[in-house]
């Protein structure tokens, strides 16, 4: 029974640190992402809100407010977009007719002059949507592809955005011209992350210009010149050769003032960086342009500051031991050199190197040879400016064979030294004590000395 009992004990402590183990690697799993960095000495943001991600790591190198609520404005025709992209990808080359429906919806705000009656394709749609930011082409790919149930097609955008993963987002209409279409930062984020996924949006959003082919009301082919005007040098001061695409939710200021959103990605030296500015003041655009650009303006900015400050580097050197442990039972060796299986490409701080990372080690006390080389001893969990980056496996750098002898003497040691021999011994003596006890009061002598004496007196002669 006490054997059995002990067996139970030693199996319920694998379990628990099984399920130990279990909860360590689900926390793992799940370790949040901060902003590790502040532009400030360089540019001090003034949108109300901002979110900078690197895609290549998923690190999130700038982050201001970015969970604020602002109006999505004309940054809601990503949503269209997402929306013609995931059910109809395959077929934007087909042609549709502009409807008078909403005609008197988009009036003075067809950005493309697309007129009622006129055909075009779904990608010559998504050119005028991304370049010029027009509503008539939403709004008309909405009404078209819906069956005229303009409600249904914003019914999908918004099921479309909760699966993506949005949290503070609604859509009203397809194009943002009603005030119901909100959005934040990151929701942002999280749609033109799905977006880049297309090929399709790649290569539009990226286009300086398009020439849209002549229609039946329009006798010659027209030039749709990108509101984006990051992208062509033709731009000005706002060029900047690393962007890649982007759309603002209202077009450039003028004559009038008020705050201005822009949702972009850029790429350099094979790094990718999504930028989300929203809710820029226009007086924040100091270049000097009569049409200003102030989210614009302030998302180059940026796009300066990361592409000078960081850049993806090892954090990791594999060939290099970066942590000793004991090891038990071999003769050849009392430590065992670890290595990372992995060199961790993520982002640093240009000027710097892997050193700069902080390394917190998850490792058991020791090891017990036989071990080969390669084999997983533990990990090292990685950390820059206080948040996590990521976790690299530690692995052995030889192979260590195991000595008969120290394992022999060591397994003696321990069972002369184990709970069950020490219950074995105890409940051992506990019987043999019983045992004597038992044997002395059941003894013959014992039972005779315990007999009453009768003395009688001497007989009469």
């Amino acid at each position: 029974y006490i054997l059995s009992l002990f067996k139970g004990i030693v199996h319920m402590k694998r379990i628990f640190a099984l399920v130990l183990s279990f909860v360590f690697l689900l926390s793992c799993l799940v370790l949040p992402a901060g902003a590790m960095f502040d532009p400030s000495p360089v540019y001090q943001v003034q949108a109300a809100s901002a979110y900078i991600v690197n895609t290549d790591t998923n690190i999130i190198v700038y982050d201001k407010d970015s969970t604020k609520q602002v109006s999505a404005g004309g940054l809601t025709k990503y949503m269209t977009l997402a929306v013609l992209l995931t059910n109809y990808a395959d077929q934007l080359d087909s042609t549709f007719q502009m409807p008078f429906a909403i005609s008197d919806y988009v009036y003075n705000t067809n950005n493309a002059d697309m007129r009622s009656n006129e055909t075009f394709t779904y990608r010559e749609a998504m050119y005028a949507m991304l370049t010029r930011n027009a509503n008539e082409a939403a709004m008309g790919v909405a009404y078209t592809l819906a069956g005229g149930d303009l409600d249904g097609w914003v019914a999908q955008m918004n099921t479309l955005s909760q699966r993506i993963g949005t949290t503070a987002s609604s859509w009203t209409d397809a194009c943002g011209i009603d005030s119901g279409n909100t959005t934040c930062a990151v929701d942002m984020y999280l749609i033109l992350r799905y977006l880049m996924s297309f090929d399709a949006f790649v290569e539009v959003s990226g286009a300086p210009s398009f020439t849209m082919p002549a229609k039946e009301k329009h006798r010659s082919s027209s030039v749709l010149v990108s509101q984006n005007a990051a992208l062509s040098k033709a731009g000005g001061s706002y060029y900047r050769s690393a962007m890649q695409g982007g759309m603002c939710n209202v077009t450039a200021f003028k004559n009038d003032t008020g705050t201005q959103s822009y949702v972009s990605w850029g790429n350099k030296d094979g790094a990718t960086y999504i930028f989300c500015v929203m809710d820029s003041p226009d007086s924040c655009d100091t270049l000097g342009y009569a049409n200003r650009r102030p989210a614009l303006f302030e998302t180059v900015k940026l796009m300066d500051w990361v592409f000078d400050s960081f850049s993806i580097q090892a954090a990791l050197d594999t060939d290099l031991t970066i942590a000793e442990i004991p090891v038990k039972y071999s003769s050849d060796t009392d430590t065992l050199q670890l290595y990372p299986n992995d060199s961790m490409m993520t982002l640093l701080p240009s000027t710097s190197d892997g050193t700069v990372t902080q390394k917190y080690f998850h490792l058991p006390d020791y090891v017990c040879a036989p071990i080969q080389q390669g084999d997983v001893v533990g990990t090292v969990e990685l950390k820059l400016a206080g948040e996590t980056i990521g976790m690299v496996n530690l692995i052995a750098g030889q192979d260590v064979s195991r000595s008969s002898l120290l394992y022999s003497f060591s397994k003696l040691q321990e069972f002369f030294g184990s709970l069950y021999l020490k219950v074995v011994l105890v409940v051992s003596a506990i019987c043999a004590i019983i045992y004597v006890a038992w044997v002395l009061l059941n003894s013959p002598r014992t039972r005779h000395s315990s007999k009453k004496v009768h003395r009688y007196g001497r007989p009469r002669d």
